[in-house]
């Protein structure tokens, strides 16, 4: 979707487990193990309980589309090229409705919309780096 010279999240020790997941294929979502509410982004302590006890839930990676913004704007160098493109924020079905921003790929930023269902697919972009992205249904 993006250039290689597109700059690519850091991977630190407390997203690593969200990243290797995404490597092998995989959406997991970080969950209190105290209270059972999930989070994303990860944090450190849970937003529900302040607890640091966590542990990953596996995603189907379904949802829909909760908001979105297109970008027309080029606000780094690397994607002059590809806009306009849609940044999104989805409503998981699974992991407590737990939002995540991603991109939709494959549809033209003129054809998303709110409440649109989505599923994820995922972007290898480094060999340590893979993106989870979304797909319509």
């Amino acid at each position: 979707m993006f250039p290689p010279e597109m700059p690519v999240p850091v991977v630190e020790s407390l997203t690593e487990p969200y990243w290797s997941a995404a490597r092998e294929g995989r959406l997991v979502i970080q969950r209190c193990t105290d209270c059972g509410a999930h989070r994303h982004l990860p944090h450190v302590l849970c937003p529900a309980c302040g607890s640091t006890a966590c542990d990953w839930d596996v995603s189907e990676g379904r949802g829909t589309v909760f908001t979105y913004t297109v970008v027309t704007h080029p606000v780094h160098g690397a994607v002059v090229d590809v806009v306009p493109y849609a940044v999104v924020v989805v409503e998981l079905d699974d992991c407590g409705n737990v939002l995540v921003p991603s991109n939709v790929v494959d549809c033209p930023p003129d054809e998303v919309h709110v409440g649109m269902p989505v599923e994820v697919v995922f972007d290898r972009v480094t060999d340590e780096v893979t993106i989870p992205r979304f797909r319509r249904v």
